[in-house]
């Protein structure tokens, strides 16, 4: 029941948006700010551009608001992928690079285990061997499984923002999960797939 009103607050909210609403924006905006500044961040180490893209990507949504087709449930995946794409574009017309270099290069993915105090020796050890074994993944894989595991995309919508086939997607993260599986004992194994689902 609490899903189905929550559905219907953010449908609520988004008809008013679409309306010229904007307090709607602004509750769209401070919703969605923070998640994408930090993948931003793991695309592009230049804070600066990540925040230009992401006015001028609040900006368009705003300007094109009464013809979007996107609906609330696919709003968070519409705005990753336009971001990445932006900031791409942005990339690639200051450094001349190719997407894929400029992904396998520039995205750092830091998990939530990286932030947390462990107090205890044992915690400290599952911690290092979970960093080890992330850091030792190749760029595409640690992307899959961050936006797999920490943004909650469906492989559809992975596909699409890394411009591989779903069937890639699954292949890389199933492959990614192996490989830590591979590297770690099983405590801290489950101790991984249990931070990665916060």
């Amino acid at each position: 029941m609490q899903k189905s009103s929550n559905e219907e607050y953010w449908q609520i909210v988004w008809t008013q948006f679409k309306a010229g609403d904007q307090e709607a924006f602004a509750i769209l905006y401070n919703h969605h700010i923070d998640p994408l500044f930090h993948y931003g961040t793991k695309l592009c180490k230049d804070t600066d551009a990540v925040k230009d893209s992401l006015q001028e990507l609040f900006l368009e949504l705003f300007l094109k608001r009464e013809k979007m087709k996107v609906s609330p449930e696919n709003l968070k995946f519409y705005l990753l992928l336009a971001l990445k794409r932006n900031l791409i574009k942005k990339m690639k017309a200051g450094r001349k690079l190719s997407q894929k270099l400029l992904l396998s290069v520039d995205f750092e993915p830091e998990y939530s285990i990286e932030f947390q105090m462990i107090e205890q020796e044992k915690e400290a050890e599952i911690n290092r061997k979970v960093i080890h074994a992330i850091g030792t993944l190749p760029s595409k894989q640690r992307e899959a499984i961050y936006l797999r595991f920490n943004e909650s995309l469906e492989y559809s919508e992975i596909a699409e923002i890394l411009d591989i086939h779903i069937e890639s997607v699954r292949k890389q993260v199933h492959r990614a999960i192996k490989t830590i599986r591979q590297m770690i004992d099983k405590e801290s194994f489950i101790t991984l797939l249990f931070l990665l689902k916060k």
